[in-house]
């Protein structure tokens, strides 16, 4: 079965799954690969488990411990893939980059001596991949920040200045990601949620969950979300629909859907569909310069409602899963699909795209330098025209893989997804806001002589074109509040003194604090 997973659904990211179950043998392991061949990866983990078990061959143990590597990886269960990896490779199964998936796990779950090690040994063999030279950055990068965010308590805003907390109102024992605001008043959200519905067992055979479904909640009078409820029809918990993307008027969604046929691999189909007069329009789908077996998935509408971003394995592209962009003409037709390039694209995963209200990119990537797993990046366009890609750091990222962010307008607050902390690889959302930064100036103004100049004064000339003069009080102290982000040149003098210019930034400055600054003023 097909799944909104954030993992790619069916596709592996290096080989096909044909190419890798090619040498499967017995009829356990031809269990096992059929069900991963059409990416049922929980049911193919059941099959290899039971087949590694009873197989003799070291060679074919081997074999199973590497698709069990895989299974357990797809599913976010880092340490239980890196130690089947390793399985595999010690049996000398050492294909299709176990050394490179084995470091990214390792990495994941804080073992930096040994994701280093694997990351060497891949890269000796593979001496142009990108991927084991920004995985031994990625390694960098986050071993410093290891104990502080296992110890994080989501109170803190460390370099991004962001407060996280767990949004327990959206969350259930399933995975529930994707947060979609529904409108400019973000007061209703739309996600997507592997929960199963009531009086329904059976779980999904690729998830070991729930079908994906599109579930909604809405801020009630005393600022309560509400209790989420699937969406009502067309949409359905029987088929996998999920990541909801909604143009700012909340009229027209773009959503994923998978269909699934357990007799080959499918492909993953992205769909418009409208709301109006309480009911919704039958679902139409979005087909990219008339190619209708190209994936198209993770849908984002631009503010303006003319370019849908998205998420496509198709034959020419970067890396694994590359974020590609397509027009909508006068016509209604989507133009032929364009791959946003090297500098948004790597030779990894790009997911999970989101366009924000003022137009700047943000996606997930496994293959830029991060802190592990999937981290969230922004994009945005420097003078040139070309991207220029930005981790967005601790809390936002963690060690586990996040997505799916989207924000609040132009608010520094909104929701994203995160399996961090999850050993099960279940992915829960959370919500982030940046407090307002409130910056104080407080200073003296003194005579060289340690008198109070008669008729001092303090002039803030900033940047951002603020220019406001201060009386001082007798004491020669004064105080004004002053903004984030911003260079100040500050003039102080006084009757029969020199005067004197210093110089003031508050820029990076994410934290409320008061700046000190005194001065000593030269008799003329």
């Amino acid at each position: 079965m097909i799944t909104i997973a954030k993992k790619g659904y069916y596709i592996m990211s290096v080989l096909t799954a044909a190419t890798l179950l090619s040498a499967c043998n017995g009829s356990k392991g031809t269990a096992g690969r059929n069900s991963f061949e059409i990416g049922e990866y929980d049911r193919a983990l059941s099959k290899f488990s039971k087949a590694y078990s009873s197989e003799k061959n070291r060679y074919t143990k081997g074999e199973y411990a590497f698709y069990l590597a895989e299974c357990y990886r797809i599913k976010g269960m880092n340490k239980k893939a890196a130690t089947n990896y390793n399985r595999a490779i010690r049996a000398k199964f050492d294909r299709a980059d176990a050394q490179l998936r084995m470091a990214d796990c390792l990495r994941a779950t804080g073992d930096f001596e040994g994701a280093r090690e694997a990351y060497l040994l891949y890269q000796n063999k593979n001496s142009t991949s990108l991927l084991a030279r920004n995985g031994l950055a990625s390694c960098d990068l986050a071993e410093p920040m290891w104990k502080y965010m296992n110890e994080y308590d989501y109170k803190n805003a460390p370099d991004s200045g962001y407060i996280m907390s767990l949004a327990k109102q959206f969350n259930s024992k399933f995975s529930d990601y994707s947060p979609a605001f529904v409108g400019d008043d973000y007061d209703i959200v739309y996600f997507t949620s592997m929960r199963l519905p009531k009086k329904h067992k059976r779980t999904n055979r690729v998830t070991g969950q729930g079908n994906s479904t599109i579930y909604i909640s809405r801020l009630d009078g005393r600022d309560n979300w509400t209790y989420p409820e699937p969406l009502e029809e067309p949409f359905s918990s029987q088929i996998d629909d999920g990541t909801p993307s909604l143009t700012p008027d909340g009229k027209v969604m773009y959503f994923t859907r998978c269909p699934y046929d357990p007799e080959q691999q499918n492909t993953a189909q992205c769909f418009e569909i409208k709301r109006s007069g309480g009911r919704w329009s039958d679902p139409v789908r979005v087909i990219p310069g008339g190619d209708s077996t190209m994936m198209v998935a993770h849908p984002a509408i631009s503010p303006d409602g003319n370019t849908l971003y998205f998420v496509s394995d198709a034959a020419g592209g970067i890396g694994g899963k590359d974020i590609y962009k397509t027009e909508k003409g006068t016509d209604g037709k989507w133009t032929k699909a364009e791959n946003l390039g090297a500098i948004v694209n790597t030779q990894g995963d790009e997911m999970f795209p989101y366009v924000r209200s003022n137009g700047t990119l943000y996606f997930s990537s496994n293959g830029h330098p991060g802190y592990g797993g999937l981290d969230i990046y922004k994009a945005e366009m420097n003078e040139n025209g070309n991207h220029v890609v930005s981790n967005l750091g601790v809390p936002i990222n963690s060690f586990g893989d996040d997505f799916g962010i989207v924000f609040a307008g132009n608010r520094e607050e909104g929701f994203l997804s995160s399996n961090r902390a999850n050993a099960k690889g279940v992915d829960n959302i959370y919500s982030f806001v940046m407090p307002e930064v409130v910056l104080m100036l407080e200073g003296s103004v003194r005579g060289n002589d340690g008198g109070v100049p008669q008729k001092s004064f303090v002039r803030i000339i900033g940047d951002d074109g603020s220019n406001n003069k201060i009386r001082l009080g007798d004491d020669g102290k004064f105080g004004q509040r002053i903004n984030p982000g911003t260079e100040y040149i500050i003039l102080c003098g006084a009757k029969g003194y020199i005067n004197k210019k210093l110089t003031l930034s508050t820029k990076g400055k994410s934290r409320s604090e008061t700046v000190r600054l005194d001065a000593v003023l030269d008799k003329q």
